[in-house]
């Protein structure tokens, strides 16, 4: 069974201040679950397959855990502290699309999150979407 993480509730999030100082309030709301992200203060609401349904996918343990194609720079580092949030707590084999790009994070089985080629098939029903209102 998937680990379940206490989100603060929309109303407790709008009081609190990004890392820039702006109130959550205060983030246009076409563009507030992308500063969500970007602050790892959002997390997955739904239930994964437990391990003794869906083993860890044996794609994972075939990569490296720092894959030598991996995105660097700032916009890597935002999108990696996102998908750190929202994976955080996940069981292994979890998986995420970042909603700046295709970039991809999953969990591999030593619970770290580290980003995987777009290339590696994982089961969709390990899929996380980057928000909890998109199917």
């Amino acid at each position: 069974m998937s680990h379940q993480k206490s989100t603060p509730s929309g109303h407790e999030r709008s009081n609190k201040r990004t890392s820039a100082g702006v109130r959550f309030a205060d983030v246009p709301e076409d563009s507030r679950h992308l500063v969500e992200w970007i602050e790892g203060c959002h997390s997955f609401h739904a239930q994964l397959p437990s391990l003794d349904d869906l083993p860890i996918p044996v794609a994972l343990s075939e990569l490296p855990r720092l894959h030598p194609d991996r995105p660097r720079g700032s916009r890597a580092m935002l999108c990696a502290h996102g998908a750190k949030g929202r994976l955080d707590g996940l069981r292994a084999g979890a998986w995420t699309v970042t909603p700046f790009n295709d970039w991809r994070f999953a969990v591999f089985d030593d619970g770290e999150i580290g980003w995987i080629p777009k290339e590696t098939v994982l089961p969709a029903s390990l899929f996380v979407p980057f928000r909890n209102d998109i199917n």
